[in-house]
């Protein structure tokens, strides 16, 4: 966690600031670039260049502390075992600085748990190498997601961006890099520590361990807010859609992807992987990870033969699956307790509803061919705030 990121992040529970402590640290060298932008955006430097490795953060009114471990704040209002190992290996820091302090305690939100669970194992098993983002080059995925944001029309250059379903966090990296803009990225899962891992020092993003149900920023904090393909995963995805309205700024812009029931039937292929879906994935979300990894296995060749014929087709960006690519992309469909699907007059609705005009549905936009149909064929809507 860089300092820069306490000047974002409030209680989830409450919404009010929370204090810094520090334990450990690491220094991160910025480049005249940097500085240079940071000077752009009137960010003080010395709360880009450091990175916080172990340390809390505290809500003293309510005497509740979130441990920043592995450097991520862990933002969850629920009991994690990641939150008690960090409390427990601190354990005298903690009782020397903040006697009476607890870890928060909260129930999560239904199947939450599982949900963590699932999408852990999926992506802490998907080590980033720079040659793959699910079946595209990184560079051809980046491409495609620039097109669904709209970020040609709508730049977000110098704009603070919350992306809220991080994964292992490459797409995070590349707006903050590439698309110039100050970005916190949020995930439920453990996923964040590969991504941070991996991005983590990059001055200008921001990782999160927190929920969408109880997202720890304050209403109208945001000049764009972003899901792609995550809150179809909650067992609410108009809950979840509801808790992240209030946070883009007025005149800010919200975009939501998700699994479109269209999608599904339009060729006889998926419609046959839509039955084995509906088959397989009650009993496999309930298994321990290992054996998933064994139920999934029988699946994996086909995954990779399929990946292979996909890559003849659509050349332009396409790379084909080794084994970890193949589990991952059988993980992803079989592994959640959650898959909802919805319209995008639904999702159009929620936008209305909630405030935002201007809406933009991703059928309304003439697909470039660079732009496999998987990215236009589920359900993508943005609005801005009225």
């Amino acid at each position: 966690m860089k300092p820069r990121l306490l000047d974002h992040v409030v209680c989830p529970l409450d919404k009010t600031s929370l204090e810094l402590r520090e334990w450990e640290i690491a220094l991160i060298e910025l480049s005249p670039e940097d500085l240079s932008r940071a000077e752009r955006l009137g960010i003080v430097p010395a709360k880009l260049a450091r990175e916080i490795i172990t340390g809390v953060l505290v809500n003293p009114a309510r005497k509740l502390l979130y441990p920043i471990h592995r450097g991520v704040p862990r933002l969850l209002t629920f009991s994690t075992g990641v939150a008690r190992e960090s409390c427990d290996r601190y354990a005298v820091q903690v009782r020397r600085d903040f006697p009476g302090y607890s870890l928060p305690n909260e129930p999560g939100m239904p199947g939450e748990a599982d949900v963590l669970r699932t999408f852990s194992s999926e992506w802490l098993n998907y080590d980033w190498t720079g040659q793959s983002y699910w079946n595209l080059a990184p560079d051809a995925w980046f491409r495609c997601m620039r097109f669904v944001l709209g970020l040609d029309r709508r730049p977000v250059q110098d704009k603070l961006t919350l992306e809220v379903g991080i994964g292992i966090g490459g797409v995070a990296d590349y707006m903050a890099r590439e698309e110039g803009c100050e970005i916190v990225g949020v995930d439920l899962g453990y996923a964040v520590d590969a991504a941070c891992a991996h991005f983590g020092k990059n001055p200008f993003l921001h990782i999160v361990q927190a929920s969408a149900f109880t997202p720890p920023f304050r209403d109208r904090s945001f000049d764009f807010v972003y899901s792609f393909g995550v809150l179809h995963h909650t067992f609410s995805t108009k809950a979840a859609f509801d808790r992240l309205a209030p946070l883009p700024k007025d005149r800010g812009r919200l975009y939501v992807w998700v699994y479109s029931p269209h999608d599904e039937s339009r060729t006889l292929e998926r419609r046959a992987l839509m039955c084995l879906e509906r088959i397989l994935r009650p009993l496999i979300w309930r298994l321990p990870d290992k054996a998933q990894s064994i139920a999934l296995a029988p699946l994996v060749p086909l995954y990779m033969v399929h990946q292979w014929l996909y890559s003849i087709r659509h050349r332009a960006g396409a790379v084909r699956y080794g084994v970890r690519e193949a589990l991952h992309a059988a993980r992803d469909r079989f592994t959640p307790r959650y898959i909802h699907r919805h319209t995008e007059e639904e999702l159009s609705g929620w936008f209305a509803a909630a405030g935002f005009g201007e809406l933009e549905r991703g059928r309304d936009r003439p697909r470039p061919d660079y732009v496999p149909i998987a990215f236009t064929a589920s359900t993508g809507v943005s609005g801005i705030r009225k």
